[in-house]
């Protein structure tokens, strides 16, 4: 197949998955109809019963309280994935657009683009694998345990952690119903979880995608510079070959700025998602291991899983970011600029001073986004959670 229609067959992917919640990302106009409203709900009926069972857990004791609340980092990812699906539906959209088209001009290049491109979204499907398996089997352990436990030795657990005001879990009817109402929540989130992180992840590995093509570029230039030199070398006193410099070097300069245009527009549309998911995800791991150091807590455990895989996916995904900017501005210092003209050489410092200065991603303006930053919020997380835990709170 052709990259092209790779990426356009994962976009209808992520699209068949955002139209099982009623959120189409690829319709020109935004509609609202019965599942967007059903997925709109799911939040809301979290942040209501959910803070009111914390707020009654609290009073008896601030671990019951902690331990209400140990989803709470999930609603506020879900929220932030939401919001940004509902208010940047357009950017998002052209979004997608833009990069099937650009598979579509560059597959008709040749074929080191096409490898480039096919490697790019080979990337995109291993995580998009790793997200759906992890999703899948986390989510499914939190459904179906609590009815594993009540046939097999008649404890009752909840799905999520809080009950409904007015439904006794201790009868059928209102296990049944609360059991209906948890699930509802439960799979608009996990399919929200991932609908989100694919539109994200997407985005972002096609930096490092479009850094692979830059040095395609970049060596097709070089090529060229160094026949140049060797041109003088060969031929007569006088005589003179341009070896088609000047366009490859303008093609590489609009590359780089179509490039760094790019991971701003993909910054400015997915800041406070990342930003949110990253720390929610922080916030959950240090609960999750408060209420397990105390006593063990089987949705809390699972959850904790959850929190701390989604957060180290962003972040490695963020340091191979940071590599991608790396080899950008590599291959930028590594061209023969001696074999420019001085013209040539003040378009080239341009472009050079574009690259050292690169823009990372950086969560609420505080730290960015790596893997050396989710190790830190790791360690702090694990000795804030033991602090508590020994405290007793």
């Amino acid at each position: 197949m052709k990259p092209s229609q790779r990426m356009h067959g994962l976009v209808q992917h992520i699209n068949a998955v955002a139209q099982q919640l009623g959120l189409d990302m690829l319709t020109v106009k935004k509609e609202y109809i019965f599942r967007t409203w059903v997925t709109i709900s799911a939040p809301l009926t979290y942040a209501v019963f959910g803070v009111y069972w914390g707020f009654l857990e609290a009073r008896r004791h601030w671990l019951e309280g902690i331990k209400s609340s140990i989803m709470l980092g999930g609603l506020v990812s879900g929220s932030a994935k939401l919001l940004t699906i509902l208010l940047r539906h357009t950017p998002i959209r052209d979004l997608l657009h833009f990069i099937i088209k650009i598979c579509e001009d560059y597959e008709q290049r040749g074929v080191d683009f096409i490898h480039a491109l096919n490697f790019g979204i080979d990337r995109v499907y291993k995580i998009q694998r790793i997200i759906f398996v992890g999703y899948s089997i986390t989510f499914l352990i939190m459904l179906l345990m609590p009815l594993v436990l009540l046939f097999y030795k008649g404890i009752r657990i909840t799905v999520m952690p809080y009950e409904i005001p007015g439904l006794s879990i201790d009868s059928n009817i209102g296990y049944g119903l609360t059991y209906l109402q948890h699930t509802i929540p439960e799979v608009v989130g996990g399919i929200g979880f991932y609908l989100g992180d694919m539109l994200v992840l997407l985005a972002l590995n096609q930096i490092q995608t479009f850094a692979d093509i830059f040095q395609l570029k970049a060596t097709a230039l070089n090529d060229a510079l160094e026949r140049k030199e060797h041109s003088r070398y060969v031929c007569n006193v006088g005589e003179y070959k341009d070896f088609n410099i000047q366009a490859l070097l303008m093609d590489l300069i609009n590359w780089h700025q179509l490039f760094v245009d790019y991971c701003e527009l993909v910054e400015k549309i997915y800041d406070n998602l990342i930003a949110a998911q990253v720390f929610a995800a922080s916030v959950s791991i240090v609960i999750c291991l408060c209420v397990n150091l105390n006593e063990f807590d089987l949705i809390s455990a699972i959850f904790f899983l959850v929190s701390a895989y989604s957060m180290s996916v962003y972040c490695i995904v963020g340091t191979q970011i940071e590599f991608a900017y790396d080899q950008v501005y590599q291959t930028v210092s590594c061209l023969s600029w001696h074999e420019l003209s001085c013209e040539q050489r003040k378009l080239y410092m341009m472009m050079l001073q574009r690259a050292q200065n690169m823009k990372i991603i950086v969560l609420l303006g505080i730290t960015p986004l790596s893997l050396g930053t989710a190790l830190q919020a790791s360690e702090l997380d694990f000795c804030f959670g033991n602090q508590l835990a020994k405290n007793n709170i």
